[in-house]
């Protein structure tokens, strides 16, 4: 197992990173590809009333009320509707800290108590820093995952990288560089920072289901080939062929074990964040045990001891497992239902800037209602599905496509709404053509509980977004339409635009005599107080 997570683990992360760009290539390929002939959609963003049809009418006056999000005014009205996903969130993200925390200390301290050869002096002296690197390091991170902070991740894992050598060394003095003490903190520390990789939106929807059939795959071949090196040597011809089937057989076992997590995926066994989780706490506990059976006079233990050790922690793992399980369910049962779907729509920008965004805003959100957006460049390989990224993998993506758009009111229908067994509602991306995207639009406008319209890095150029804003301000009640820009955009160009586009389409609002406001925020750099701000008008918005 140490060779698989020094070795093969960041082979992995690499292959995830390599098959996000691929996944996402081939989504734009497919978008343009699939195009049908051109339709009259039922709105145009150069959509103008006609004068034979509506004479000098004119639309009611359209008031932007702009304000930053970090000074939105707390609603006492609301303090009810937007408590209970919050506490959710705080009570599903508290139990698993805590018991992954538990798990961590109880594992840490029994193995102190081993390796100290049952001296309760020895074993207070290597509990105290030892809990504070190998447990605050764990814990700290998975925290970090949970609450969408993954720039965060990184540089605290880097950091407890430096402090776990410096520590050491100032704890055992320079001679301790050379011993095996420096070493196992150092590779701990570094297997940490590899998996933080792992926890980031654009490496962790390929990158968890890879490394569990990369594990199987890994366990498989290594069973295997230990059989055959047991058995009497065989002519080398029969050696390379028997090797190939060891090899061959050990990808098959990784397949269907990625088969068998899609239709887990599905059957809605697991969240996302559950399997991100799951395959970070995996890893450092095979780590841990590989350590200990690699090399038990670290430990100094004899084999059979090693063997117990691993019993235990497999005991130990499955228990907080099944404790945290049942907590959450608790939890869960007693969940509010949903809000009201947010329908997230946005100025396609680079994948870095879209990414941490929409990870810590979705971190709250979802705990409230589904997401829904249209699949895109800047977030399609953020959050990949496991069912589509499966489809990927088979050739079959095509099929998820929306190609026709009279299938559109189906598709979004049928639309997941429900909860995982984590309390947290999934993040559901359309796949559309450049044909059928904007029936699709007018189809999630129409069934949404509340839009974000993302309006950051807007100009005339982006016709999408401008479509989007028209459909918006034509058929959405405004009541339920949040626009977002950056706190350096130029404020008039808004104005202009939306009252430039309120000229054409107002006339179709009813009750069109009535004044009208429309709430614009402002974010600067996404801050903890912009992001409650927006979650807070978001739920106010979603339960009107």
């Amino acid at each position: 197992m140490l060779p698989f997570l020094l070795l093969v683990l960041p082979i992995v992360a690499v292959l995830a990173w390599w098959l996000r760009r691929r996944y996402t290539a081939a989504i734009i390929r497919f978008q343009k590809a699939a195009c049908l002939p051109a339709i009259a959609h039922e709105v145009s963003a150069t959509t103008t009333p006609s004068n034979a049809i509506f004479g000098h009418e004119t639309p009611s006056k359209l008031r932007l009320r702009i304000v930053p999000a970090c000074e939105i005014a707390k609603d006492r009205g609301s303090d009810d509707r937007i408590a209970a996903p919050r506490h959710l969130y705080r009570r599903v993200l508290a139990v698993q800290l805590i018991t992954g925390a538990a798990y961590w200390s109880a594992l840490l301290l029994f193995l102190t108590w081993v390796v100290a050869g049952q001296n309760t002096l020895i074993v207070l002296e290597l509990l105290g820093p030892s809990l504070l690197l190998f447990v605050a390091m764990p814990a700290g991170i998975a925290w970090l995952l949970q609450a969408g902070r993954y720039r965060a991740i990184m540089n605290v894992a880097a950091l407890l990288i430096l402090i776990s050598g410096l520590g050491l060394l100032l704890w055992e003095g320079q001679e301790a560089w050379g011993s095996s003490t420096i070493g196992f903190s150092l590779g701990y520390a570094s297997i940490a920072l590899i998996l933080s990789a792992f926890l980031r939106p654009a490496v962790r929807g390929a990158g968890g289901p890879l490394i569990i059939a990369g594990i199987v795959g890994w366990i498989v071949l290594t069973s295997m080939f230990a059989v055959l090196l047991a058995l009497p040597e065989p002519p080398e011809a029969v050696a390379v062929v028997a090797l190939l089937m060891i090899i061959a057989t050990a990808v098959w076992c990784g397949w269907l074990t990625l088969m068998y997590l899609s239709i887990r995926y599905t059957s809605k066994r697991f969240s996302d964040m559950q399997l991100a989780l799951d395959v970070y706490w995996t890893l450092l506990t095979a780590f841990m045990l590989g350590t200990v059976v690699k090399d038990p006079f670290l430990f100094f233990l004899a084999r059979m001891e090693a063997e117990w050790v691993c019993v235990f922690v497999i005991v130990l793992w499955l228990l907080s497992r099944w404790l945290q399980s049942l907590t959450i369910s608790c939890i869960v049962r007693r969940a509010r239902p949903p809000i009201g779907v947010l329908l997230f729509l946005r100025v396609f920008k680079p994948s870095s800037r879209s990414e941490e965004f929409a990870d810590r805003f979705f971190a709250y959100w979802r705990f409230a209602a589904p997401v829904w957006m249209i699949a895109g460049p800047d977030l399609v390989g953020a959050y990949i599905n496991p069912i589509e990224f499966f489809a990927y993998l088979r050739g079959r993506l095509r099929e998820h496509f929306i190609a026709d758009p009279s299938g559109a009111a189906s598709r979004v229908e049928a639309l997941d709404s429900g909860r995982d067994p984590d309390g947290r509602f999934r993040i559901n991306s359309l796949f559309c053509t450049d044909d059928s995207w904007q029936p699709v639009v007018l189809q999630m406008i129409d069934h949404a509980g509340v839009i974000l319209l993302d309006l950051r890095e807007y100009s005339v150029q982006r016709k999408g977004a401008r479509y989007e804003l028209t459909a918006l301000l034509r058929h959405a009640p405004l009541d339920k339409v949040l626009i977002l820009i950056d706190a350096k955009d130029d404020v008039r160009h808004l104005i202009a635009e939306v009252d430039s586009i309120w000229r054409q389409v107002g006339v179709f609002k009813k009750e069109s005599a009535r004044f009208r406001d429309l709430q614009v925020l402002q974010f600067s750099k996404g801050s903890d107080a912009e992001m409650h701000g927006l979650f807070r008008i978001c739920v106010q918005a979603a339960t009107i």
